[in-house]
């Protein structure tokens, strides 16, 4: 079997797809992406409820974004186990609306969080919240940071108003992931004038809901993967996987496909996803 990726088997729980053998599902205990030095990966958690991803680094350090829905904290901390996390160094927390309280001091207790990375509400609403004694660090519009080596945060909008957020690209080599959160008409109009034609992987708005992404954003992005979160009260768009199949981009959603993780090397990058095992009975 030709795995791309390290794994230790024989847990009854969770199951990875194999390329060369995709109807046998098999077994998993942890995953081990042995990542080097000068790579990096993306993990997008499938939880029932809510939005959350890893960035993990070969140097070992791990950032979340977001913490996913309410009640989700058992399963984020399954995941977590799963892909051998006992340490995140910061949490971004891109809307108000993807994070809560109690799964952000759940995080900040368990995983030894040092940093806290928000819009100047979020952080200053942070500093009155008790449990939350840390650094706190406000992002605005046209802010950059490196994040990790070779990794390069970006704000490329920062919105107050309703159906406003943070809309970061993360720049990695050649590669770029752009987490997409806006969706008033300001902010499509802000975006549609940015050079985005480089996005490799797209994580779309406001899990998939009517009007979130227009057919003429997909096509200035022109991304190669589309990821969409799953939120039981928010019902996706019908046309939207019709949209993104039609311009040729491969979605997966975490209700549907599971955690999907992406590896980067500095010229490709490889995705493989995990499933729980109820979702295959």
């Amino acid at each position: 079997m030709n795995v791309l990726f390290a794994f230790m088997l024989l847990f009854t729980n969770w199951y990875y797809i194999p390329k060369d053998s995709p109807a046998v599902p098999v077994k998993v205990e942890s995953i081990d992406l042995k990542l080097k030095s000068d790579e990096l990966a993306f993990t997008f958690f499938s939880l029932s409820d809510g939005e959350a991803s890893l960035i993990h680094h070969g140097n070992d350090e791990k950032v979340l974004i977001n913490t996913g829905g309410p009640g989700t904290e058992n399963e984020l901390k399954k995941l977590l186990e799963l892909y051998g996390v006992n340490r995140i160094s910061a949490i971004i927390l891109t809307d108000e609306e993807l994070y809560n309280m109690a799964s952000l001091k759940w995080l900040i207790e368990d995983f030894g969080v040092k940093e806290i990375i928000a819009n100047d509400s979020a952080v200053s609403e942070l500093k009155g919240e008790d449990g939350i004694d840390l650094n706190l660090h406000a992002w605005n519009q046209d802010f950059k940071q490196q994040l990790f080596p070779g990794l390069l945060a970006e704000v490329l909008y920062a919105g107050k108003e309703s159906g406003e957020g943070m809309d970061i690209s993360f720049t990695f080599a050649r590669h770029r992931v752009l987490f997409m959160n806006s969706t008033s008409p300001k902010s499509k109009d802000f975006l549609m004038e940015k050079k985005l034609s480089n996005v490799n992987i797209v994580k779309l708005p406001a899990f998939g809901r009517h009007d979130s992404i227009s057919e003429e954003m997909i096509k200035h992005l022109d991304p190669q993967i589309a990821i969409l979160f799953y939120k039981p009260s928010i019902k996706h768009d019908s046309n939207l996987f019709g949209l993104l199949n039609d311009a040729w981009v491969d979605v997966y959603y975490t209700r549907k496909h599971g955690t999907v993780t992406i590896k980067f090397t500095d010229i490709n990058y490889e995705l493989f996803t995990i499933f729980q095992g109820e979702e295959f009975k």
